[in-house]
């Protein structure tokens, strides 16, 4: 398979202004001109500015609120992809702005915004489909067989996280099939792309999905078809976090890597860490990890079993002391609210758009309730509605103060901000 185009897109000023053949139809991104400068981030700088000055009112300490912007372009590790047919062919693209016609990506001009094995993958499938008539989906009949392919970028070179600088990075391609089970068409469709692509295929998966909506995925019709089960990135220490294609993985590698390089600076030593929200626990594993913190235990709490296998490889692979510091409970946030901030001195939480459960919240500013243990609360959100929902409701109770807050560009290019707050406990 050629390998596709890969000018150059280089920014043309500090805000990560870049070309894009598909701007504006393509609905992936809403701005080129300043990618990343998101409108978000105006909005977060100034909720922070009120919070220090009313913290100056009361003679604590006030920093500058400070943005992680990262690379505009070719930071895209992960993609979902639709398939539809499309001038006779069948192709991979993302939806155009205000509609469900497909905007192909999959030819020469590429997408800016993802990793060259991402583009690579996409031609090879868009190859393999034409050669065996793959027939896109169609959401008006509900015919077709292919849905979605879903593409995650994996580096070779051990320790560097992100894959997207791995020019030799393989990819793990996932076909989401329009079918009830998984069927022999789709396994020979998968080994075809495996043939084809010979060592750059990490491997492929089958998810069958015959449901007349707009669901990506079904959860109970992942299907292993070649090559590797899992995918793995690398916690900054080097250590490997596995993924199997329905866990939730962060697409932009490099702006995780850089918040994780900074999360432990606010972590004390010899610290018992639980994180809730824990997906397949690549924070606390790269705090369980860090020699120099001296972690004494990591709770995992996830609400989803789906992510037990690729936690356990994780933890399996760590050295004999450390997997006896770590374990994993399925069960939602709410239900064990309680139980999760004692014996605890660190709290992670890493939430949904949606932000803390009310239960959670209600037992986070309980002053009389809230275990002594827990003094610290380090918040990463991904909806910034929520967090300055929570952030208020922490900061009213009384029992906590906010000690540091940065933002991170996660989606260059989109008007979201990723919110990385530390909470401590008030002193009484």
């Amino acid at each position: 398979v050629a390998r596709a185009s890969r000018r150059a897109r280089d920014a043309r000023s500090s805000d990560g202004a870049f070309d894009c053949a598909h701007w504006p139809r393509c609905a992936g991104c809403v701005d080129v001109d300043a990618p990343l400068r998101p409108e978000a981030e105006a909005r977060a700088r100034a909720y922070f500015a009120s919070l220090d000055a009313r913290a100056g009112e009361t003679g604590e300490t006030r920093e500058t609120h400070e943005t992680y912007r990262g690379r505009a372009t070719r930071w895209r590790v992960k993609a979902k992809l639709a398939a539809r047919a499309h001038e006779g062919e069948t192709r991979l693209g993302l939806f155009a702005r205000g509609s469900h016609a497909l905007e192909p990506i999959d030819d020469a001009s590429g997408c800016a915004v993802s990793a060259i094995a991402v583009e690579r993958a996409m031609a090879l499938v868009r190859e393999v489909c034409a050669s065996m008539d793959v027939k896109g989906y169609d959401e008006t009949t509900g015919n077709g067989e292919l849905r979605y392919a879903q593409i995650v970028a994996q580096t070779r070179t051990a320790g560097q996280w992100d894959a997207a600088k791995d020019e030799d990075a393989r990819a793990a391609i996932s076909l989401v099939w329009n079918a009830r089970k998984m069927t022999p068409r789709a396994m020979a469709v998968c080994e075809e792309i495996a043939r084809r692509g010979g060592d750059f295929v990490h491997g492929t998966w089958v998810n069958a999905q015959d449901a007349r909506n707009n669901v990506i995925f079904n959860n109970d019709g992942w299907h292993h078809a070649t090559g590797e089960r899992e995918t793995h990135s690398y916690t900054p220490n080097g250590t490997k976090v596995f993924y199997l294609p329905g866990s939730f993985m962060q697409a932009n590698a490099e702006a995780y890597g850089e918040l994780l390089k900074r999360m432990p600076r606010h972590v004390p030593k010899n610290a018992r860490v639980v994180e809730m929200y824990a997906g397949v626990g690549a924070i606390g594993f790269s705090l369980l990890t860090n020699d120099a913190l001296g972690v004494k235990s990591l709770r995992c709490v996830e609400s989803s079993s789906a992510v037990a296998e690729a936690w356990e490889r994780t933890r399996g692979e760590l050295p004999e002391d450390l997997r006896g510091r770590a374990s994993l409970q399925v069960e939602k946030a709410e239900r064990i609210a309680v139980e999760s901030t004692k014996d605890c001195d660190v709290l992670i939480v890493d939430p949904p758009r949606k932000g803390l459960d009310a239960k959670l919240r209600a037992v986070l500013t309980d002053v009389d309730g809230l275990s002594d243990d827990l003094q610290t609360l380090l918040y990463v959100s991904c909806g910034f509605e929520s967090f300055m929902r929570d952030s208020d409701e922490l900061l009213a109770s009384g029992v906590w103060q906010i000690r540091h807050h940065e933002s991170f560009v996660f989606f260059p290019g989109t008007n979201h901000i990723e919110i990385f707050a530390v909470f401590s406990r008030t002193p009484y």
